[in-house]
């Protein structure tokens, strides 16, 4: 189950895919169309291209690094 929430945990999206699916190539869909200033995602959702399109919303990305990754992005932790 992927979801997309607002603020407060309330749902706005879903998909529901197989097992073996990942997760960041659901998150582009989820968010696709939504508003945001802020787009929390916990670690299996830092990939590039969800770093990209949620920064081509106008919008900052709070998703924990993946511990492989060589360039770190920072991370809000108050957020």
């Amino acid at each position: 189950i992927h979801l997309a929430v607002r603020g407060l945990g309330c749902p706005v999206r879903f998909t529901l895919t197989a097992g073996q699916k990942g997760d960041a190539p659901q998150a582009a869909t989820l968010i696709e169309g939504l508003s945001a200033g802020v787009v929390m995602a916990d670690t299996a959702y830092d990939a590039d291209h969800l770093r990209q399109a949620i920064a081509a919303k106008g919008a900052l990305a709070v998703i924990p690094n993946n511990p492989s990754r060589a360039l770190k992005h920072p991370l809000d932790k108050h957020l």
